[in-house]
């Protein structure tokens, strides 16, 4: 646009000077001629007049001031030249020098008189004898003969030049405003009118659409810029859709998730109260089963309530500095106690050196719990055996978490984290109904640690978890602190 602008106005600059210039020329040429017409007759007559009194004036004669005295008679000067100099007149030097100029190509014949007009100043010379007499017109005569060569002709030449050249600026201006500013509206009023139009579709509730506007200024950006905004405005409501689905398919699986182990508990606690459970071993059998269904009903609500503090920000953080090996083999050992109750078994691969990281010991333990009951309900493995490995890449350690099941389809693999998301039918049928949580809170926790977690499938399902480790420079900080808090 600034260049597009500096275009025109330069553009309008020149136009409007070759305008002026033209205008100005036909002024002068048009008033010069005017009176050109207008002194010539008189500069004729007059030199008619002054002709007639060289005429008769006597040869032998050389009476030079009467001679000048009738001559002012018609506002004419006398200049007397012989061997073309200057013997008598009353002119000045200056006047003698431009006469010179004026004379100086001039041929007189010896027999008559001859009429030189040049530069608007009419000369009538006679060549009498030796003598040459020049009849030069009268300088300072508002009206002389010299017509077009008096001061008020030139003054009023310039007047009107101008007078008529400012009156053709003022025109070109007026009219090279009135197309730019036309010119103008209609490029502002075209993205203008293009972004009105969409933000009425906005309003409407259309999103899609973008702006039709393509140009190649300042407006450009703005429309895309538009654009953009319509399609993150898009995005976010596609994405709180989903949410909204999600939440609606959440509430209906945690309905029946809650009503399943709830009923049962119902049935067994019933048959228990009607005797159906008539022997100490059925009935320890039922008490059992109600408290194992029971924690299944604490441990659902744990997670929705872990949930509901992830989307509302309040998850509190207490990250320390530990061995990422030293910790994950912990896990190990305790997760190896429990599944080799069931006949499953973990393996772990420590790593071949230390491994510091800052972890938050409670949030990361989730994690690892969170893993390891993904696997339990959806592996679908007999015996389920768990491989935990922890390794050095780069600046970065990596915990790799893997079960000998089934794995999930590949085009499942980018949802498993999502919110809310349980997999396919056969995966739930296996294990039971799940929140569609566990692998949420899993990811949300591992970023919160600056972190990153993938999924594969090899063999079984294998997740990958990547933390930052701590380097020197923070150790050192971190001692330094911890020796200034001892003194």
């Amino acid at each position: 646009m600034q260049k597009k602008l500096f275009f025109f106005h330069t553009f309008a600059l020149v136009t409007a000077m070759a305008i002026l210039l033209a205008v100005n020329s036909g002024v002068l040429h048009v008033v010069m001629g005017y009176y050109q017409k207008r002194a010539i007759p008189a500069a004729d007559e007059r030199s008619q007049q002054v002709q007639s009194v060289l005429d008769g004036w006597d040869e032998n004669s050389r009476d030079w001031d009467t001679l000048e005295e009738r001559l002012r008679a018609a506002d004419y000067d006398l200049v007397v030249c012989q061997d073309g100099e200057i013997v008598s007149t009353s002119l000045d030097q200056g006047q003698q020098d431009f006469f010179s100029r004026l004379t100086e190509n001039a041929s007189w014949p010896a027999d008559g008189t001859l009429v030189v007009q040049d530069s608007g100043v009419v000369l009538v010379g006679r060549q009498m004898g030796d003598y040459l007499l020049v009849a030069m017109p009268h300088f300072g005569q508002p009206d002389g003969p010299g017509g077009f060569a008096g001061r008020r002709p030139q003054a009023e030449v310039m007047l009107i030049s101008v007078f008529v050249s400012g009156l053709a600026a003022i025109g070109v201006i007026w009219l090279f405003s009135v197309v730019f500013a036309r010119y103008q509206l209609r490029q502002i009023m075209r993205p203008v009118n293009a972004l009105t139009a969409g933000a009425k579709r906005v309003e409407q509730g259309d999103l899609s659409t973008p702006v039709a506007y393509q140009g190649w200024d300042e407006f450009t950006s703005v429309c895309a810029a538009f654009d953009q905004m319509q399609r993150h405005l898009l995005e976010e409501r596609e994405k709180n859709a989903a949410y909204e689905r999600a939440r609606t398919d959440l509430v209906a699986g945690i309905s029946h998730d809650l009503r399943t182990p709830l009923t049962s508990m119902k049935g067994y606690i019933k048959g228990m109260r009607d005797g159906v459970a008539n022997t100490p071993e059925k009935q320890e059998r039922y008490l059992d089963i109600a408290y194992r269904k029971s924690c299944d009903m604490e441990r659902l609500l744990q997670r929705l309530l872990y949930f509901s503090r992830l989307e509302t920000g309040n998850l509190p953080m207490f990250p320390v500095e530990d061995d990422l090996g030293t910790f994950a083999g912990r896990f190990a050992r305790e997760a190896g106690e429990e599944l080799a109750a069931s006949g499953g078994q973990v393996n772990f691969h420590p790593a071949e050196e230390p491994l510091p990281v800052r972890l938050d010991q409670e949030q990361l333990l989730r994690v690892l719990n969170n893993l390891k009951e993904n696997a339990q309900r959806y592996a679908g493995a007999e015996p389920l055996v768990l491989d935990i490995s922890v390794k050095r890449e780069g600046e970065r350690a990596c915990l790799r978490f893997a079960d000998n099941g089934q794995g999930v389809p590949e085009e499942q693999l980018p949802h498993l984290f999502r919110q809310f998301w349980r997999g396919d039918q056969a995966r739930r049928s296996q294990g039971g109904e799940g929140s569609g949580l566990g692998l949420y809170i899993v990811k949300y926790v591992v970023e919160a640690h600056g972190g990153t977690v993938t999924a594969e499938n090899d063999g079984g399902l294998a997740f990958t978890i990547s933390l930052p480790l701590r380097t020197e420079s923070e150790e050192k900080e971190d001692n330094g602190h911890e020796q200034d808090i001892d003194r």
